[in-house]
């Protein structure tokens, strides 16, 4: 098995109170159980299978997007809701992680004055926590007295949201389930806060790192891949996932199939679909658990490349990163831009 790793603590720092149901975009849950030992120990108590069971759940959860192409744009427009914002507003709450990537991202950090309990970066760490991507409380953010709510548009959260924007806060609604989206939301959140030429750079340099990788995967073989959200159960990228599309950029062919961008696949069907690589993004489990998916040939024979963190399940300035890693994991003897 080939771990990926830069050294960047491990991968994905456990948040506080993650739960959830399967599959919801773009909100986190889960935290990471210990591991459940070697191969042969006895098996782990029902508490500590029903936490390992939870993690496919909670990265659904927190991380993927709604269904939808994940090529072009998604369907949904962004939208403004509440009273008009200011030109440049200077205190920002961020409902959800690759929102507060996209704000750092444009070197805004400074204005960010909440996020959730589930963002991980490392410049945030000591901000005010509002609640989660599903359930932001509109007490925790109008308590911070903000000038505008950023909100990576999901049902789920709606009600909390219009409260937030009917109490008076601008709340800067934007969809992003697809890669085109990812771009747009760069340049969505720059014009929010009143820097567009940041964004604008922002969404370039995501553009060019997209034609970077298929230029480094152009002429390389295609590569048939099942890249496994979690493990129990077993969860997928299906198509039509933002984790398929990147598959596609970085040389792949997904062999998911069916309709559902987040399929749960019994063991016997992963192994029929007899994938040459098995790409584990079940970054939240531990990975001895990986020998749950022996009956997979490409797992037997140790044809795994196991991703150092989240980035390719996170739609947002992760993006470039992300590519990174998947061409690594799929032609490691690709150099160069």
């Amino acid at each position: 098995m080939r771990t990926l790793n830069d050294g960047r603590a491990g991968a994905l720092p456990t948040p506080n109170g993650r739960a959830g149901a399967l599959p919801t975009p773009n909100g986190r849950a889960g935290a990471r159980p210990p591991p459940n030992g070697t191969a042969g120990a006895c098996p782990p108590p029902a508490g500590r299978r029903r936490a390992t069971a939870s993690l496919a759940t909670a990265l659904l959860s927190v991380l993927l997007p709604a269904p939808g192409l994940a090529g072009g744009p998604s369907s949904r427009a962004a939208e403004w809701l509440g009273p008009p914002p200011p030109a440049s507003p200077r205190r920002v709450v961020s409902l959800a992680p690759s929102l507060t990537d996209t704000v750092l991202a444009l070197g805004e950090g400074a204005r960010l004055v909440g996020v959730t309990r589930y963002d991980d970066a490392p410049e945030v760490r000591s901000l005010p926590r509002v609640g989660g991507f599903l359930d932001p409380s509109p007490e925790a953010v109008l308590g911070l007295r903000p000038d505008l709510v950023l909100w990576l548009t999901d049902g789920g959260a709606f009600p909390a949201v219009r409260r937030i924007a009917e109490l008076g806060v601008p709340v800067r609604a934007i969809p992003v389930v697809t890669v085109a989206d990812v771009f747009a939301c760069a340049r969505l959140t720059g014009e929010a806060l009143g820097n567009p030429t940041a964004g604008e750079r922002l969404a370039r340099s995501l553009e060019e790192a997209v034609a970077r990788a298929g230029r480094r995967a152009q002429g390389l073989p295609r590569v048939r891949v099942l890249l496994v959200i979690g493990r129990e159960p077993l969860v997928v990228a299906g198509p039509g996932s933002y984790p398929d599309a990147l598959l596609a950029i970085a040389g792949g062919v997904n062999v998911a199939e069916g309709g559902r961008p987040w399929p749960v696949y019994s063991l016997e069907k992963a192994a029929a679909a007899n994938p040459d690589l098995v790409v584990d993004a079940a970054v939240l489990e531990p990975a001895e658990g990986l020998s749950r998916l022996s009956a997979i040939p490409a797992v037997r024979a140790g044809r795994v490349a196991r991703l150092r963190n989240d980035d390719a399940l996170r739609p947002g300035p992760r993006l470039a990163s992300a590519l990174d890693d998947l061409l690594r994991a799929l032609h490691p003897e690709a150099r160069g831009p």
